[in-house]
């Protein structure tokens, strides 16, 4: 029998050629290494000293723990050693470090060299570098990772925007696309359902939401359509009505929107649905009360103007075209001066520049001006100035033709000279020329004989030296005196005053006095020249006029009394109660409690700058606002952002809301709550803590949005049986006593801590008694509002 091969039996070399040549074949393929039976490295060839990034020197006498790179577990290791000591080869993947830190992964196949009892002596090493492997796994494996979590989210994503059309506040639809592109089923939204008045299996048909929609309002929709469809636009948005069943009238805006694909063919058409009806109810309501204001100020029989810094005409009353002949359009954006008389206009741009600087004009000014036709027409105006929307400080005039009266006057002056000629024409003039001496009790020295219209005779006040003053009014005797003596004071040359006179059968008649002061050489009054007018008949429609205003005055209160919430929602968690006090008959302080829905309660109090009926527009406006867009929406912040951008655009310059909004949840009773610009509420806890509740914020109106979104601070508080929460105006911390002190929040504070255990309808009244109590008889400059709330 023949005993086995030698490896390379057949290979015609000798052993020498053939190590050399196996081992410089490892060499080029192969990471070598050889150790000894304990692991000690013995020989390791070139590229191992490469990969590792360690010398020879570095590497012989150390074990391969100076490679280690902790990335197995000692398992690993027991395993491996295992095998090599039973004489068995091992192979397997290493993870090991090099010098520099930097991570490498090899192929490994250990092959023990056993001793003649069967134990390793040695072990030799052969590896190979699989590190650009091991990378592509692992970019695989986290591309991997990073798909499933994008899947994972995209889920996520779909539920949401699920969740989102199903409730969504505005009404959604989308309509299908068959193969060709031609438009199919119509899908919506419960919310959309809701607007249109229509079932969901109704809306699917698109042509039953074409029979509801308003008929004025189809052929723009349509047109808007056809350009959507046709490529010219990718979008459109419009406001439009909808006819529901029982005749009723909803207003939406509708913003449509198309995608396309490559070749320009609708894929999705999406329509979004939101109710307006109630802003474009409270826009009504405004547009008829400003209607109302422009009436009067266009039916007025004074001209009204106002002019620029510059002295140019910015607008002007309707009354112009019937005292001075010009169209409104032909004044606007003219100088001013450039329609005074020559003589005039110096003193007129005195009196102009002098009320800018003053405020307010102390006496009229008299001059002409001219006519369309040609003629000067004298002119009385008194003047105030004001802030425009530019915040300068512009000019608002007052002017009233007294033509008849200067050449009454003119008349006068003339007869002086001439006394016979002055009677005839005094005489025959319907008003009565008085001249009285200065001194006490102003002895007439010369009445016309047209004072008998009143039912005198001119000798009741030549013959007695009686004053004019003897038939002056009693109610308006120390009035007309102490107007004459201010007039005397002043050095005035001319001044005019009304008052009543009684007629000798007792009637009381209204009179004009424009009177002319004279001065000796010395510049000492010695008389004065007085022409009285009859104008009672004026009088009377200035107070037809007056009480008209009144009542739309009080009816403005009644009505924004009514805006006012009568009852609030019945809940068993909260104990509710309110005061409210306008300065006038109408106010700008507004508070409000809103059901935003079956668990959540909103708490509103605001106050608008200014007073009167600018301040009651503005509320209505707030008012509207928030009941508009508060429904549903359980964030303050989101609330009065969408406000602000609805109400800053129509209000004035210079005027603001301070408004604090609060929702408190009924199970959890957490306020969540913001302050735009508002007092902070206070907070008085059960224990007898007080706290004023954080918060920052513009006021609404102040700017368009991006300042007050930034600026707006959203915060919560959570609320325990027992706690009182006060809102309120300004009106009540800043009214004053007669020596000017504030009521002030910690007076407010402890008047409510006082009375904290009693029915707040109790504890209202106590807060209001004691704030008329402080201001004693000082006048309410301000409204004063307060809502009281108390957890049970």
């Amino acid at each position: 029998m023949s005993s086995p091969a030698t490896p390379f039996a057949d290979i015609p070399l000798k052993d020498a050629e053939l190590f050399e040549w196996l081992h410089r074949a490892v060499n080029e393929h192969a990471i070598m290494a050889v150790t000894d039976a304990e692991g000690v490295i013995l020989h390791v060839n070139d590229r191992f000293c490469t990969i590792s990034g360690y010398s020879r020197e570095e590497l012989i006498g150390q074990t391969h723990r100076i490679i280690k790179s902790d990335e197995h577990p000692p398992e690993f290791f027991a395993n491996l050693w295992e095998t090599l000591n039973e004489g068995r080869s091992w192979q397997g993947t290493f993870c090991n470090r090099a010098k520099s830190g930097k991570l490498y992964w090899v192929t490994s196949t250990i092959v023990p060299l056993l001793d003649d009892d069967g134990k390793p002596r040695f072990h030799l090493a052969l590896r190979t570098d699989v590190t650009p492997l091991k990378n592509a796994e692992k970019n695989l494996r986290d591309e991997q990772t990073a798909l499933e979590e994008q899947v994972r989210i995209l889920a996520n994503k779909q539920e949401e925007l699920a969740a989102f059309y199903d409730h969504a506040p505005i009404g959604i639809s989308w309509r299908e696309f068959d193969p060709d592109g031609n438009p199919s089923i119509n899908h919506v939204n419960k919310r959309f359902c809701d607007i249109v008045g229509l079932t969901v299996d109704e809306a699917a048909d698109i042509r039953n939401i074409q029979r509801i929609t308003h008929p004025d309002d189809r052929s723009l929709q349509e047109k808007l359509t056809r350009e959507l469809y046709s490529g010219q636009r990718n979008m459109f948005s419009m406001e439009k009505r909808y006819l529901w069943a029982d005749g009723s009238v909803v207003w939406a805006n509708i913003t449509i929107v198309v995608l396309r694909d490559n070749d320009g063919r609708v894929t999705h058409h999406f329509g979004m649905l939101q109710d307006i009806t109630q802003r474009k109810k409270a826009i009504s309501e405004l547009e008829s009360k400003e209607a109302r204001w422009r009436t009067y100020l266009n039916t007025a029989s004074e001209i009204l103007q106002t002019i620029t810094p510059e002295g140019r005409v910015k607008w002007v009353s309707s009354a112009i075209t019937l005292k001075l002949g010009y169209g409104a359009d032909e004044i606007l954006n003219q100088r001013y001066l450039d329609f005074v008389h020559p003589d005039d206009r110096e003193a007129w741009e005195k009196f102009f520049h002098r009320t800018l600087s003053e405020g307010v004009s102390s006496v009229a000014i008299e001059y002409r001006v001219l006519h369309a036709d040609g003629r000067w027409i004298w002119h009385a105006m008194s003047a105030s100035s004001y802030s425009d929307r530019d915040d300068r400080t512009a000019f608002l005039g007052v002017g009233r033709d007294i033509t008849l009266r200067r050449e009454a006057q003119s008349q006068l002056k003339a007869a002086l000279a001439r006394r016979e000629e002055m009677e005839r024409i005094v005489d025959r003039s319907p008003s009565v020329v008085v001249l009285w001496r200065a001194g006490e009790n102003w002895p007439v020295e010369y009445v016309s004989a047209s004072v008998r219209q009143y039912g005198y005779e001119p000798e009741y006040f030549t013959a007695t030296q009686r004053g004019f003053i003897a038939i002056t009014h009693p109610g308006d005797t120390a009035r007309v005196t102490a107007e004459l003596e201010a007039h005397a004071q002043a050095g005035h040359d001319e001044y005019n005053q009304e008052y009543r006179i009684v007629c000798a059968d007792g009637s009381v008649r209204w009179v004009a006095d424009h009177t002319v002061v004279r001065r000796n050489e010395k510049g000492v009054v010695t008389h004065h020249e007085g022409l009285i007018t009859d104008i009672t008949e004026r009088k009377a429609a200035e107070e037809r006029e007056r009480a008209a205003r009144e009542r739309d005055m009080r009816t403005a209160a009644e009505v924004q009394s009514h805006l006012l919430p009568q009852t609030f929602p019945e809940n068993d968690v909260l104990e509710i109660e309110a005061l409210s006090r306008p300065s006038m008959l109408i106010g700008g302080d507004y508070y409000d409690v809103l059901a935003v829905d079956e668990k959540r309660l909103g708490f509103v109090i605001a106050d608008v700058s200014g007073k009167g009926a600018s301040a009651a527009l503005v509320m209505t406006e707030c008012r509207a606002a928030m009941r508009l867009l508060a429904e549903n929406e359980g964030s303050p912040a989101i609330v009065l952002r969408r406000v602000n951008r609805m109400m800053q655009p129509d209000m004035r310059p210079g005027m603001f809301v301070a408004l604090f909004y609060g929702i408190i949840d009924l199970d959890t009773k957490v306020m969540r709550f913001c302050r735009a610009g508002h007092e902070p509420p206070i907070l008085l806890h059960a224990n007898g803590e007080v706290d004023q509740l954080p918060g920052a914020g513009l006021a609404v109106g102040l700017d368009e949005g991006e300042l007050f979104d930034e600026m707006l601070e959203e915060h919560e508080v959570q609320l325990t049986e027992g706690d009182l929460l006060a809102l309120y105006t300004d009106g009540i911390t800043e009214a004053t006593n007669p020596e000017g002190e504030e009521f002030e929040r910690v007076r407010l504070a402890t008047s409510l801590e006082r009375h904290l255990d009693r029915p707040l309808d109790e504890v209202v009244k106590t807060v209001d008694r004691y704030v008329r109590n402080f201001c004693v008889l000082e006048p309410n400059h301000d409204d004063r509002t307060l809502l009281l709330v108390r957890v049970s």
